[in-house]
């Protein structure tokens, strides 16, 4: 039951309206995620709750694992099985990365990042050097990774991609070789070009979201599913007003989700852990015009 205050006359005191509602926990939104077709919004968000004990990702091991060597994270906060490639190509997130990012990796600082990658491999200059020819992502990352782009924003529309990815990087990856020319300079040889996606799946916040206490909205939710954005703006505009009677009476079951409940959550389950993200490579055959890469060696 939900008790929300009105003036039932003019003479009358406040009193308590009751309205019938729904008890709602987050561990339900999984399965309302499928009931609005998000399948792998659920599993991944299953995941989450499956880590025990709790772990709460801090923003300086965030920041140290996304920035370093990817092959140091522990593997019990890293997932490789959930996200594919191919589900995540039929969205125009992933479609127009790639786009750019093949026409535009070999910017100086990708053709810098290929050049680092070829001399942590062992290349001088003189002599051939091959590089990924790994398919496990957190390896291919660490010594065949040349260029990055970040995907997805708040604004996209809300589908199976915003509830399990929402904003994330892209990455690209080449397979190749060096080879010495003739006259005593050095190509790479493009091979293939791999695509993957790099995430975290935690519940930190920004400091942009001081106005909701310092944590992050994801949503009105019930166990059938997520309010559109345009009912979620009215819904949230009632909500900042304390207009409690309205809400339950125009979006009953329905109850705001932030990122705070989740942190409740493990506080008092030590279950649900924060976790890193790494899709599968996608990988693209090399055209023509973009297989020859001429890289000095300095």
């Amino acid at each position: 039951m939900a008790i929300a205050t009105s003036k039932t006359s003019p003479q009358s005191n406040t009193i308590g309206k009751i309205f019938d509602c729904e008890v709602f926990h987050i561990d339900q939104i999984p399965d309302a995620m499928r009931k609005m077709g998000w399948e792998v919004s659920a599993r991944i968000m299953e995941h989450w709750f499956s880590i025990s004990p709790a772990y709460k990702m801090n923003i300086d091991d965030k920041r140290a694992y996304l920035t370093g060597d990817p092959r140091l994270i522990p593997e019990s906060v890293v997932d490789k099985s959930i996200i594919k490639m191919q589900w995540a190509l039929q969205f125009v997130q992933i479609q127009d990365g790639i786009q750019s990012l093949s026409k535009e990796w070999n910017s100086p600082s990708g053709i810098n990042e290929l050049r680092t990658k070829l001399k942590n491999a062992g290349w001088n200059g003189n002599n051939s050097v091959r590089i990924g020819d790994s398919n496990d992502t957190l390896e291919l990352e660490a010594t065949a990774q040349v260029n990055r782009l970040k995907v997805g924003d708040y604004l996209d529309d809300l589908n199976d991609w915003y509830g399990a990815i929402g904003n994330a990087t892209l990455k690209i990856v080449v397979r190749g070789q060096t080879q010495v020319k003739n006259d005593g300079s050095s190509i790479f040889l493009v091979e293939k070009y791999g695509y993957y996606i790099k995430d975290t799946y935690d519940f930190l916040s920004a400091r942009k979201w001081s106005f909701w206490g310092g944590s992050e909205p994801l949503g009105i939710w019930s166990k059938n599913g997520a309010l559109n954005k345009v009912e979620s703006a009215i819904y949230f505009e009632s909500y900042s007003l304390l207009h409690y009677g309205y809400l339950a009476r125009k979006f009953s079951g329905y109850v705001p989700v932030f990122n705070s409940d989740f942190r409740k959550w493990q506080d008092k389950h030590n279950s649900g852990g924060d976790f890193f993200v790494f899709s599968d490579v996608y990988w693209v055959t090399a055209p023509r015009e973009q297989n020859i890469i001429a890289i000095e060696y300095k």
